[in-house]
């Protein structure tokens, strides 16, 4: 209907125009195209390129604008704008001598254009808030209509669409799936080149040589017979199953074309079956998730099988099953029927699996098979060790998530982990009475400092040897607050600065947020990792480091967005200021609606992702209750192109 997506207070305008699609499309015209140029260009070059400096935090010039009131304000030197009058306006007069951005290389001739635009024309200010983690990747996202499915994703279909473990194999010959964007399931990075083509072939003949091909056709087709008729019937049903749709008449033919290949040859139904399903199993209807693609900047509703998909996709991470399929048949997976299969589907054991691999990549746990701390410092190190840690965040996540069924957000600070004896004692925990190698459960609550998924090994290790307290507040900012910071300016020396008697990691730290030059970024994040000082560079606690230096765990927390400090005393009062910030639930659903998505999370995404975290708290703000507010959500209820102009369209 429109030619791109509408902002929120278009919708609601519409909306109370009435049902008629004249009064519709005049309130549409309505809409002041200033508040268009703003939310859609000028608030991603406002976040992108001035709110480094003149946000909340940082008020440079005590000019804020991050929020409408305070930028309509103005700083220390007046109004930054004069709307209708460009030249009168402090920000255009810096802007244009390329005097702002500061350090920073200056605005382009398009974006300098679009801001003398926006000023000259009234300056609309449409939003109370910008917040610069919504425009991250610019001020639109593009919807993810092919996405291929990642090693972990191959093997789980295979297992469940023919009844194969080939997960040592598939590991061995497909590439392994790089990260982008914080997850390794990102739509955009999953590529296939020849190795991947190659591995596929492979694995299909090694899938199929392992199948009983008679008795897996007979599941859908009594038809056992060369003859054309026969083979489509077997064709159209095994293909339906295998391909997670129905094939259309061509697919079929082109399937057929394999057994009377080998019919003229003078094989079997059995050999024929057999060329046929490894066929599939290298199709890019297996190998993908590929969906109709009606053209761009469209909005429609996802077809049955489509959507059966993306719910078994989201929930489980492998194909719809016998029961889902059922549901599709009977065009009935809306309303009632839908919830009970989300539900039905979130009891199963799969979507336990399905979590795990959400927080192994949320959380980088895939790193630590690859962590290599120095000997001198940590001569204990053993990569055992580190399967262990793995192992522990895991283990918590099950419990916090499945067992005790708590909010997302009490993976902050439930006082309870899960340690082999080799970890326990590298905690300084006491050992399981019994012997084994399996993880004990262990209470924390009168452990000191222990307690809470920040003092997981696993997330300290990502501080490295010295435990920096800019690689860990950045962990924090970016992963658990969803802040932004820019890089560094490249005349910066970012080489980390070692420990010394006298000279803690937090002295160094402290010192960098003193440091004018240096405040605006190092105060956003590393005072987040003060209260985990004493934890070193693997995760143990001491209470002094190597050199006897005392250590400390108080500290201040700066909520992005938010102007003033939070002060905390201790790690667990730190660990309890987290758990409760509405900032931390709200970056949980981002990330875990990124991962069901298989893509970034843009501007047009960000109302849609409010109401799933509203309906997600509502609910009880559990992972089940995202999983469903994602589900039910536009996002994939409806197929979308959400490019808002040309220049972004591939």
């Amino acid at each position: 209907i429109y030619s791109r997506g509408l902002t929120p207070k278009e919708v609601a305008q519409n909306f109370a125009a009435g049902p008629d699609g004249t009064s519709a499309a005049a309130a549409l015209a309505k809409v002041d195209p200033g508040q268009i140029l703003f939310e859609t260009k000028i608030a991603p070059l406002f976040a992108n390129h001035c709110l480094e400096c003149h946000d909340s935090a940082s008020k440079q010039g005590l000019l804020d604008l991050s929020k409408k009131s305070l930028a309509i304000a103005g700083g220390e030197n007046g109004k930054a704008f004069v709307p209708g009058k460009s030249g009168d306006s402090l920000l255009w007069q810096m802007v244009e001598s390329d005097d702002m951005p500061k350090k920073r290389d200056p605005l382009s001739a398009s974006e300098k254009a679009l801001l003398k635009k926006w000023i000259d024309t009234g300056a609309t200010w449409s939003l109370d808030t910008i917040d610069p983690a919504v425009y991250a990747h610019g001020g639109q996202a593009r919807e993810t209509l092919v996405q291929r499915l990642t090693v972990q994703e191959y093997i789980n279909t295979v297992r469940d669409a023919v009844g194969v473990d080939i997960s040592k194999e598939a590991r061995e010959l497909l590439p392994r799936d790089v990260r982008a964007d914080g997850f390794s399931n990102t739509a955009y990075n999953l590529n296939v080149d020849l190795k991947h083509v190659n591995a596929f072939a492979q694995l299909a003949e090694i899938i199929v040589s392992r199948m009983d091909v008679r008795k897996f056709v007979k599941r859908f087709s009594r038809n056992n017979k060369l003859t054309d008729d026969s083979m489509g019937d077997v064709i159209e049903k095994v293909g339906r199953w295998l391909l997670r749709g129905p094939l259309d008449e061509d697919e079929v033919i082109s399937y057929r074309g394999i057994s009377t290949s080998v019919a003229s040859a003078g094989g079997d139904f059995r050999q024929s079956v057999s060329f046929i399903i490894e066929a599939m199993l290298q199709s890019p209807r297996f190998v993908y998730r590929i969906e109709s693609q009606p053209g761009y900047d469209t909005e429609w509703p996802v077809s049955q099988h489509e959507l059966a998909s993306r719910v078994s996709y989201i929930v489980w991470g492998c194909p719809p099953d016998e029961t889902l399929n059922k549901v599709v048949d009977a065009d009935n997976l809306y309303g009632a029927e839908l919830n009970q299969q989300i539900r039905r589907m979130l009891d199963d054991s799969r979507a336990v699996d399905r979590s795990l691999q959400f927080a192994s990549d949320w959380l980088n746990l895939g790193r630590l098979q690859n962590l290599s701390p120095s000997p001198k410092m940590f001569p204990g190190w053993n990569s055992q060790l580190a399967s262990d840690m793995r192992m522990e965040t895991l283990e918590y996540f099950r419990h916090v998530i499945w067992e005790k069924k708590l909010p997302l957000s009490a993976l902050l600070n439930t006082q309870a982990t899960f340690a082999t004896p080799r970890l326990a004692e590298h905690y300084g925990l006491t050992k399981p009475a019994t012997k084994t190698e399996q993880a004990s459960e262990y209470d924390l609550s009168k452990i000191k400092g222990r307690g809470g998924l920040l003092t997981h090994a696993s997330v300290l290790t990502v501080g490295g040897d010295e435990a920096s307290m800019v690689s860990r507040g950045l962990f924090v900012l970016h992963d658990l607050l969803r802040g932004i910071v820019r890089d560094p300016p490249p005349c910066v020396d970012t080489t980390p600065v070692p420990t010394k008697p006298g000279l803690t990691q937090r002295a160094i730290a402290e010192a960098r947020v003193a440091n004018a030059t240096c405040r605006g970024c190092h105060l956003r994040f590393e005072p987040l990792a003060y209260g985990l000082e004493k934890f070193d560079g693997i995760g143990a606690f001491h209470e002094k480091d190597e050199h006897g230096n005392v250590l400390r765990e108080d500290g201040q927390i700066l909520i992005p967005g938010t102007s003033e400090s939070v002060p905390y005393k201790t790690s667990e009062e730190l660990m309890n200021l987290l758990a409760d910030s509405e900032r931390i639930r709200e970056t949980i659903t981002w990330k875990m609606t990124q991962f069901a998505l298989g893509r970034p999370l843009g501007a047009v995404d960000a109302a849609t992702v409010a109401d799933i975290h509203k309906a997600a708290q509502q609910s009880g703000g559990t992972y089940q209750d995202v999983v469903t507010a994602i589900i039910l959500s536009d996002l994939v209820q409806n197929g979308r192109s959400v490019a808002s102009n040309t220049e972004s369209k591939p």
